[in-house]
């Protein structure tokens, strides 16, 4: 009974002083920010920037299971905790400042999961899918309304889809220039490459008019 309570007195802890809390990403601190924040394992960045993210999301889901929660409301948690994942990836990396469900004025109603400003070309909007299928087709959809008002923006898909297949031939319309905006698509075994890129990048906070909402990580 005691290890039971000292558990509990643990994930109590790390939930209480987790990054989802301390940054301030949810709107309400309900069991998917809670499980989220018991479970993440901040240190295990070491591992690469990839291995974060889907170790993060599939332990998260894990505990959600675990609790009882239907596999249709993992599906819908498990996009919430790749967003949640990638922006604290972003902030251990000093890839900052980076916006969450930022919102531009010139494109009202269209919310994106990660956004940077760079002093290079504008917004950079990392767009996070747990899993391709047609959504990717969305993100490039939104991409281009985007676009039209920031020419030099860039777009990327961060995914941890199992079916490295439609991974492989979403890489190829991209590359035949069958998607009109998406420059590329990174999933766990390369993101490490989407963070040397902006690595490389000047990153600044987006100018006051730019952008109607959007939570602020620094």
């Amino acid at each position: 009974m005691r290890w039971i309570l000292l558990l509990l007195c643990f994930a109590w802890q790390a939930a209480a002083s987790g990054p989802v809390r301390e940054l301030g990403l949810f709107t309400k601190y309900n069991d998917s920010a809670t499980w989220f924040d018991a479970t993440v394992n901040v240190s295990s960045l070491t591992n690469g920037v990839g291995a974060f993210l889907k170790t993060t999301v599939d332990t998260a889901a894990a505990r959600a299971q675990k609790e009882g929660k239907s596999p249709q409301s993992i599906a819908a948690m498990r996009g919430r905790w790749l967003e949640w994942a990638t922006l604290i990836a972003l902030r251990e990396r000093k890839l900052v400042p980076a916006y969450w469900q930022a919102e531009f004025v010139a494109v009202p109603k269209n919310y994106n999961d990660a956004t940077l400003w760079s002093k290079e070309h504008g917004p950079v909007i990392i767009s996070c899918k747990t899993s391709l299928r047609e959504r990717y087709k969305q993100a490039d959809l939104e991409a281009v309304a985007l676009r039209q008002h920031f020419p030099t923006a860039r777009f990327f898909i961060v995914t941890i889809d199992a079916d490295k297949r439609h991974v492989a031939s979403v890489r190829k319309k991209i590359a035949a220039k069958e998607l009109l905006a998406l420059h590329a698509v990174y999933d766990e075994t390369n993101a490490d490459e989407l963070f040397a890129l902006l690595k490389t990048l000047t990153l600044l906070e987006a100018p006051a008019e730019v952008l109607r909402t959007g939570k602020l990580v620094r």
